[in-house]
Formats: structure tokens, sequence, C-alpha cells
């Protein structure tokens, strides 16, 4: 076996290369997602409808209705990745493959956490995931509450200057469950690789691009955010107060894949196998709660 010397200095090498490689890591899932920090085997959260428009004093106060809308419950699942090391790597002082196999598995947990902080909007418009009124994240079906009006926050507008009016009129005239205006301003626009450059062209300028007529950028200062990991031309209007603020997108990293961890047995050192055992492993749940921080557009 190791001795404990030998461990040591290995716990010291693969730490440090560990954690060197997630230091200047982007974060998508903290840019998008607003974090449950519950310490809980499960959360649950429900949605309700709005308030009504205060009324005409009547001699006494007016207590408003409120409807309850619906459940959502988060459960961390759990995913795992492991690193042996041999007693030859110390002998042979390996340690430049040592570096190459931890960096490996560091950017496997890297890629799990890109691809999830994505999935929710790759499948924006599919029923792969489902949110709590039983609908696609992005719908021409959603529910405000049980029984209640249909609603739609999709669409297939082109990622234009008159697409990007259409969706954020259609955020803005959204009405909830009262009738009333819920009137949500666009702050923020989500897509992929595939519109990086048209939205490096179209906003940031004092005049609109792609035209002659010297028409004044009324989107100059919104924002944009590229993930590379979404694909084609889809692309989404969002309020980033309403998706981050704990009733919109959520993500709960219950156990973060970004601490690694060592086998305490023995040193760590395995007597049969001469390997030293490290390992990651996470638990984590996303989704949302309430649909209406964001429309979406999948044009063709």
């Amino acid at each position: 076996m190791l001795t404990q010397a030998n461990f040591i200095a290995l716990e010291g090498n693969i730490r440090k290369t560990w954690d060197a490689y997630f230091h200047d890591k982007h974060d998508y899932i903290k840019d998008l997602y607003g974090m449950i920090t519950e310490q809980d085997s499960q959360v649950t959260d429900m949605t309700y409808g709005a308030r009504g428009r205060m009324t005409p004093w009547a001699g006494s106060v007016h207590y408003s209705d409120i409807s309850k809308g619906f459940e959502k419950t988060y459960r961390p699942g759990k995913y795992s990745d492991g690193l042996q090391v041999e007693r030859e790597v110390w002998e042979d002082k390996s340690f430049r493959s040592l570096k190459a196999r931890v960096n490996s598995m560091a950017q496997g947990v890297d890629d799990e956490l890109a691809y999830e902080s994505a999935e929710i909007f790759n499948n924006a418009f599919s029923t792969a995931i489902l949110g709590a009124d039983g609908q696609p994240l992005c719908s021409a079906s959603h529910l405000l509450v049980p029984g209640g009006t249909v609603r739609s926050n999709t669409g297939t507008n082109t990622l234009d200057y008159t697409g990007i009016e259409t969706t954020k009129l259609a955020m803005r005239d959204l009405t909830n469950d009262k009738g009333n205006k819920m009137r949500i301003p666009m702050d923020l626009i989500i897509a992929g690789s595939y519109w990086e450059d048209t939205l490096m062209q179209m906003f940031g300028s004092d005049k609109e691009a792609f035209t002659a007529d010297n028409q004044i950028n009324a989107y100059k200062n919104m924002e944009y955010y590229i993930h590379p990991l979404i694909d084609g031309k889809v692309w989404f209007g969002a309020n980033q107060g309403l998706m981050k603020g704990g009733a919109g997108l959520n993500f709960w990293m219950r156990r973060d894949p970004r601490n690694i961890e060592r086998d305490f047995t023995n040193n760590g050192s395995d007597f049969n196998t001469e390997s030293l055992s490290w390992k990651s492993v996470g638990r984590w749940d996303k989704g949302w709660t309430n649909w209406f921080f964001l429309f979406g557009n999948n044009p063709s």
C-alpha cells in the first residue's frame, strides 16, 4: 500500500488540479436559475392566482379571493463519477498523466452541469419535460389556475426587431386569472449560438442594424444571453426578476459534484487493487413553478 506521506502528496496534487479546473469555468446554472437552498428531501412549491384590483370603499375592507394553482415538487436525483489512481502513478512519478485524468473527470462533471442547465430550454416546446400545469415550458395551453382560461407563451417569431416587438407585447399583454394585464417587461433574450452574431449586430448600436434608414435603435440597451448548448433557432424573451426570483426557473443543487471526495478507508488505498479512490457525487433537480417569466419562439 501507499504510505501516509505518499497519500498526502497525491491528495494535494489531485485537489489542486481539480480546483484549478473549475476556477474560471462558466456557471450557466447560476446565470439562469433561482437557486433553492432548502436542506430537505424534497421541496414542494405552490402557484396561486392573482389578487383582484382594489374596490371602492363600502363601509369595510374588501378582501380579495385568491385561487390555488398547481403544486410543483422538486426531488433531487443522484449522479456520480469516480477516479482510481494506481500505486504505479506514485512510484513512476506519472504526475502529468494524473493531471490529465483528473482534468478529464472534472470536464465530465462540468459538461453534465452545462447540459443540465440547457435541457429545459431545449425541451421547452416538447412534452419531455412538463411543468406544474402539465404543459411544456412554452405552450399554447397553459393554465394559471385549474379550470381557468387557456393562455399561451409560445410563438414562431424569427429573431429580428419585429419578432422582438411581438414577443415583448405578448408578455406585457398577458392577463392574469382576474383578467388584468400582467404587464411583464421583457428585459432579456436567451438564445443559442445560432443567433449569437445576429444579437451582437442588433444590440449595442444607436442605429438599427440591417437597414439603410438610419433609424433609432429602440433596443440598443436590451440584454441578451448566449448559451452554447441551446440548440437550433429557438429563442426566448424573459423577465430576469421573475425567472430567478424563486417562483420561476429553479435549480436545487442539493449536493454539488464539483466537490471531490476521497476514500478514507486505509488512507484511501485499497490493499488488493493498490489504488486510491476518488469520487464526485451530485444530487440536484431543476424545473419551474410559474411559466409566465418566459415567452419562447420556435421559428422554422
